[in-house]
């Protein structure tokens, strides 16, 4: 059994609580929120012993084997270092840092501590991107070379702090389809992107809020050996199909991605000899966005090696970082980070 504490109890942690509930593996012992009523609500809600309005004080007054980050974007930074320091492994919400220096100290006092850090999201856990990796490694469609990939909302009707800086739409959302190409085709090269502020301005939990992140962005991404993708994300998008929101186009077919890669609904694959589309996966046996905590719970539990990697993540984070820095520049700009492949 995997002791758990929670930092942040906003809307997601309901969500997290509700499957670590689940969990054979995993034991919450605690929550953390600035705002005591906001703790207290959960607490009472999923029948937690213990809750704490500082950080400081939960991590030395609790005992505990793993944090779970459920804070604002622009607090995960502190908060991560806090815990790894203290010797708990993390988990933290994405991203797990807003810049590359701080990835790199994060990763290196976990390092030094001896603990793990890991980051949201999990698609790689997911049986739809499983099958899809599968398929591409078999070339069942060929050699692929061109994918792309989009999602989108409105914008979040709460937490003004994703509209300010080190917010955004690439941090929020473009951070799931930039996991999932980077997974399935390999780490990015270089970048070039192109974003901006449609909305200049959002009412956002009864007041009136300038925005100073981008709401929209379209990135691409050069993988090497003329391998190039596309994702396009925002806070700009009205309702739209979620058929094929991502696309992997070979040389001999496509296999498309049926629902989000945080919600998948199963895979389509062209299948050459029947000359039709053919729907496989469409089983995704519970997976949700959502189960982070009761994942690596039963990995921490049982010596399995998590297909989440901080490799991965930082990977992702550069990616985005450069998209930022491409679009101001115009500019393509290099990617370094590598990272190994354990779901291939």
């Amino acid at each position: 059994m995997i002791r758990v504490a929670i930092v942040g109890c906003g809307s997601v942690s309901r969500h997290y609580l509700s499957d670590l509930k689940t969990c054979e593996y995993a034991q919450v012992v605690a929550l953390c929120d600035v705002v005591e009523e906001r703790a207290r609500e959960r607490a009472e809600q999923f029948g937690i012993p213990r809750i704490f309005t500082d950080l400081d004080e939960m991590l030395s007054q609790c005992e505990f084997e793993m944090l779970i980050n459920l804070t604002p974007m622009q607090q995960h930074y502190p908060v991560n270092l806090k815990a790894l320091q203290a010797g708990k492994h993390v988990l933290s919400e994405k991203p797990f840092a807003t810049t590359l220096d701080e990835a790199r100290t994060l990763i290196e006092t976990a390092r030094r501590h001896g603990v793990n850090l890991w980051a949201a999201p999990t698609v790689v856990t997911s049986p739809a991107f499983q099958c899809m990796a599968k398929l591409l490694a078999q070339k069942a469609v060929g050699d692929v070379y061109v994918a792309r990939a989009w999602y989108g909302h409105g914008g979040p009707s709460w937490g003004p702090w994703f509209y300010q800086k080190g917010g955004g739409c690439l941090f929020d959302l473009g951070v799931y389809n930039i996991t999932t190409l980077t997974g399935l085709l390999g780490p990015a090269k270089s970048v070039t992107a192109l974003m901006g502020t449609a909305i200049k301005e959002r009412f956002i939990e009864g007041q009136h809020v300038k925005v100073e992140a981008e709401d929209n962005a379209i990135v691409l991404m050069d993988h090497g050996n003329g391998v190039l993708s596309c994702v396009m994300t925002g806070f700009v998008y009205g309702p739209y199909h979620d058929e094929r929101t991502i696309e992997l186009v070979g040389t001999k077919g496509s296999i498309n991605l049926l629902g989000w890669d945080w919600a998948p609904k199963g895979v389509e694959i062209w299948d050459a000899e029947a000359g039709t589309w053919k729907v496989i996966c469409e089983d995704q046996k519970g997976y949700k966005w959502y189960q982070g905590g009761s994942y690596l719970a039963w990995c921490l539990a049982t010596g399995e090696k998590p297909l989440m990697t901080i490799e991965h993540a930082f990977h992702v984070l550069e990616v985005m970082l450069a998209a930022k820095k491409a679009a101001e520049t115009g500019q393509r700009v290099e990617v370094h980070s590598q990272f190994s492949a354990p779901w291939l």
